[in-house]
């Protein structure tokens, strides 16, 4: 099955976001920070990570970062509030696959 990391802060987002996409045939795993999503990643692997932006502590910026460290192979989508061009090509340059403006239409 294909697996899903969403790490979203606002709590209600992330467990809608999540409970679509289990309903669509996939295995999403919800993640509130970027330290839980560490963690996270360290016990299952994943096919896919949906990120936001902006969250406190490690921001996504940072989160993306330092996956590509590890990982320059899976897929990274930010889901995000910022749509302004500077955090674009930010996250593009840090090597962001894709990139959703909130909000989403599921």
């Amino acid at each position: 099955m294909f697996k899903i990391l969403v790490v979203e802060d606002d709590k209600e987002l992330n467990r809608t976001v999540c409970a679509f996409l289990n309903s669509s045939g996939y295995e999403a795993t919800g993640c509130l920070s970027a330290n839980e999503a560490y963690d996270a990643i360290y016990a299952s692997m994943f096919d896919l990570i949906v990120s936001d932006i902006m969250m406190p502590g490690v921001d996504g910026f940072e989160f993306a970062r330092n996956i590509r460290e590890v990982n320059s192979e899976i897929p990274i989508l930010f889901m995000t509030a910022r749509d302004d061009i500077a955090s674009k090509q930010k996250g593009f340059r840090i090597g962001v696959d894709d990139y959703m403006v909130k909000p989403i239409d599921l």
